[in-house]
């Protein structure tokens, strides 16, 4: 089990993106939401995706309990339910490990995870670090697009996406971008009723 967020500001949210992998001689850009693995000595989930901002993106985050929580289990397989408890997120997702790109729940894949996904707001700038180089500031829009094939980070920008470097490490434009992870399967499951959930996060 792990923990991740969705970080919202104005009306767009904020990612990481790992460093460049070399896929078949194409520069690929993994979109990341900002979380990890649940650890022993962490107190809880809360506490868990507090830690994990702080190591990624060197930032204080303030958790936004929400009163619905989306279950995702498949593709198109979702449901809200009201959660009971001091931790309320923003979604559950249900998803299976090392699958191809844009396939979460491919059938070769068997072993499957859940992601609790917080919503929280930045207390303080998001700083890349040696762990999540790169962020970058997406629409709704755009969080589907990437979840659903793989972009040109160049067309992102033109498209008003703002990326955010470490340091003086630069990225090709050429280089393509994929989303990843619990946020890529939650969007696939909502298809395009994915710009409302995500709208539906902003203040």
């Amino acid at each position: 089990m792990g923990a991740s967020l969705i970080l919202r500001q104005r009306d767009r949210f904020l990612f990481g993106i790992r460093p460049p992998k070399n896929i078949n001689g194409v520069e690929v850009l993994e979109i990341t939401g900002i979380g990890g693995r649940l650890e022993p000595f962490d107190s809880s989930l809360t506490a868990c995706v507090e830690r994990e901002a702080h190591e990624e993106i060197a930032a204080q985050i303030n958790i936004v309990r929400c009163p619905l929580t989306l279950v995702v289990r498949g593709l198109a397989d979702f449901q809200e339910f009201a959660l009971q408890g001091d931790e309320q997120p923003a979604a559950l997702v249900f998803r299976r490990h090392r699958t191809p790109p844009h396939q979460p729940w491919h059938i070769d894949h068997i072993d499957t995870g859940c992601i609790v996904v917080f919503l929280a707001e930045l207390n303080g700038p998001a700083t890349p670090s040696t762990e999540i180089p790169y962020l970058i500031w997406l629409t709704p829009d755009q969080i589907l697009n990437t979840a659903r094939t793989d972009l040109e980070l160049e067309q992102l920008i033109t498209q008003g996406a703002e990326l955010v470097t470490y340091g003086t490490h630069a990225l090709p434009t050429a280089a393509i971008t994929r989303m990843t992870d619990s946020q890529e399967a939650l969007s696939i499951a909502l298809g395009e009723r994915t710009p409302k959930f995500y709208k539906s996060m902003l203040l």
